[in-house]
C-alpha cells in the first residue's frame, strides 16, 4: 500500500465530487454482491468491446467505470483514489476535475477497445473498473504535484521508504505501458487486466493537467483550503 508521507492539509470531504465518486463505487459494488445469480451483474453492465463496435449498449462505457470484479479490486482502486483525488479536485476545481475524471475513463476504455482488435477473441470479454479514470488522476497528480512524497513498502516489506510522487507514478506508468505493449504479443501472459485502459486514462489526464498548468501556472498551489 502507498501512503502520503506528509499531510497536504487538503480536506477530503470538501472535495464533493471525490466523495460522490467514492460513495457511488461502494454502492455499486454492494449492488453487484446482491445479484442473486452470483454473477455480480458483470455481463449486463460491464463494457464489451464487440458491443461497442456495433453501437450496442454504449451506456456501459459509464456503468463499467463504477464496477469492480472482487473485493481486492475495489479496495486497491479506492485506496489509491483516496490518496490522490483530493489534491486533483482542489487544484483543478470541481467542474474541470469531474470532466477530467470522465474523459480519462472514456479514453482509457476506448484505447482498451481498440487494442482488442489485434486479438478478436478479446472483444467479447467484459471489462470493468475505475482504473482508467484513476490512472487519469495519476497523470494529473504527476503534472501538478510531482514533488509530494509517498511512503512505499520496502522490497522486504518490513519497512517503509519515502519516494517522490513523480518517481512513483512515472515508474508505475512505465510498468503499465510495458505490460500493455507485451499484451499485444500475448494477451494472456499478463493476466486479465486491461492495461491499455490504464495507459489511455493516464495519457488523457496528463494532457488535460498539462494544459491546465500551462494556463494557470502555479497559482493552484496557493488556493485556500
Amino acid at each position: 500500500m502507498v501512503y502520503e508521507a506528509e499531510s497536504d492539509k487538503i480536506p477530503f470531504f470538501k472535495q464533493y465530487f471525490s466523495v460522490i465518486i467514492l460513495a457511488t463505487n461502494i454502492i455499486v459494488f454492494i449492488w453487484q454482491l446482491l445479484d442473486p445469480t452470483g454473477q455480480m451483474r458483470i455481463i449486463e453492465a460491464a463494457f464489451v468491446p464487440a458491443d461497442f463496435f456495433i453501437g450496442r449498449n454504449l451506456w456501459t462505457i459509464i456503468t463499467s467505470m463504477f464496477m469492480h470484479g472482487d473485493i481486492v479490486h475495489i479496495v486497491m482502486n479506492m485506496w489509491f483514489f483516496i490518496i490522490i483525488t483530493d489534491n486533483c479536485e482542489h487544484a483543478m476545481g470541481h467542474v474541470l476535475y469531474i470532466i477530467t475524471y470522465f474523459v480519462s475513463g472514456f479514453f482509457g476504455t476506448l484505447l482498451h477497445a481498440l487494442s482488442t482488435l489485434i486479438w478478436p477473441v478479446l472483444t467479447t470479454i467484459p471489462s470493468l473498473g475505475a482504473s482508467g479514470a484513476i490512472f487519469g488522476l495519476m497523470g494529473v497528480y504527476l503534472i501538478l504535484y510531482p514533488g509530494n512524497k509517498f511512503y512505499l513498502p520496502s522490497a522486504t516489506g518490513t519497512s517503509m521508504r519515502k519516494v517522490s510522487a513523480g518517481y512513483f507514478i512515472l515508474t508505475y506508468f512505465i510498468a503499465e505501458l510495458s505490460y500493455a505493449l507485451y499484451s499485444l504479443l500475448d494477451p494472456f501472459a499478463v493476466g486479465s487486466t486491461a492495461h491499455f485502459a490504464h495507459v489511455g486514462g493516464f495519457v488523457a489526464g496528463a494532457i488535460i493537467a498539462g494544459i491546465f498548468k500551462g494556463v494557470k501556472g502555479t497559482s493552484y498551489k496557493k488556493k485556500k483550503l
